[in-house]
């Protein structure tokens, strides 16, 4: 491919700004690299920090990802070779469906002359069977119709663009320092069985897979793939935070934990899923890929996830 631009969708945010830092971190690429950072102020003291230290490389662009038009009529046409994706829950604040957030983008993305589109999704109980099992999980649904119409449009339009989905199990940042961490573990502890594992990856090696992906698209080409780095019952994780912290993993009330599940249904119906039938990455497929793929303990000692200094 000629171009060599980017355009990462929320790059001030969790997974967009993962993405973009695994970006910028690369080796020198040829032709160089340019990242197309899209944020919805670009005025914002978080995007205007992510925009000067790093001139020339990266470039901040201000719009809404629901009307897409706009932002790449901003852009000279066909300038974009590559797009990543990913897209917010409902219940993450979004006013928007994640369907309304990225199907118009795809079209819009293909229209101006984008030839590879990385979309985050999630994993929903392996490579092949993510395919067909949207689950009930509401936003888990969402994304398995995003990446439906991703493959079908892309065989559509017949050699137009090619497309690569990332499935992400939990988030390890689901355990940094707060109260969330504490209302995790204690919905983890009411919801699932005491054997039960749950896995996990980190927000950094999300960014660094989407990373490569962009970076590497004929390796990666019309692929769908789950991604974690570790696989744990909640006993085997207060250990290693234990072992890691010298600390108690923290947990809140039970009843504070049963509480939000029922209170939140999607969240309840989510951990649902996660008892019944669960997520199924092939961790050391994965591990193949990038040997130094977090796990819980790899997490809780970097200095910046808040547990160690």
């Amino acid at each position: 491919m000629a171009s060599n631009t980017i355009l990462v969708v929320g790059a001030t945010g969790q997974q967009g700004g993962a993405v973009a830092k695994a970006l910028l971190e690369l080796p020198t690429q040829n032709p160089p690299l340019r990242i197309v950072a899209l944020t919805r102020n670009a005025q914002a003291e978080r995007a205007k920090k992510l925009a000067d230290s790093h001139k020339g490389v990266l470039e901040l662009v201000q719009g809404d990802s629901s009307k897409p038009k706009l932002i790449f009529e901003s852009l000279p046409k066909g300038s974009v070779n590559s797009l990543f994706i990913v897209t917010a829950p409902a219940m993450g604040g979004s006013k928007l469906t994640e369907e309304e957030q990225a199907l118009p983008l795809i079209d819009a993305a293909v229209e101006h002359g984008v030839k590879h589109i990385v979309f985050s999704s999630v994993e929903r109980g392996g490579d092949e069977r993510s395919w067909e099992n949207p689950t009930s999980v509401p936003h888990f649904l969402e994304k398995h119709n995003i990446e439906i119409y991703l493959r079908d449009k892309a065989e559509k339009e017949q050699g137009k663009f090619i497309w690569t989905i990332l499935r992400p199990v939990a988030f390890l940042e689901n355990f940094k320092p707060g109260m969330f961490c504490s209302l995790f573990t204690a919905m983890w502890a009411s919801a699932l069985s005491p054997g039960k594992k749950l896995q996990l990856i980190s927000v950094h090696d999300i960014g660094k897979f989407a990373a490569k992906a962009l970076t590497e698209p004929t390796k990666w080409s019309n692929k769908a793939v789950g991604l974690a780095g570790d696989e744990l019952t909640l006993d085997e994780a207060r250990a290693n935070f234990n072992s890691v912290t010298g600390k108690k993993l923290p947990q809140a009330w039970g009843i504070l934990g049963k509480g939000m599940l029922w209170a939140i249904k999607e969240v309840g119906t989510m951990f649902q899923f996660f008892e019944d039938e669960g997520y199924q990455v092939d961790i050391e497929a994965r591990r193949k890929d990038m040997p130094d793929l977090q796990n819980f303990e790899a997490w809780l000692e970097e200095p910046s996830n808040g547990w160690t200094n």
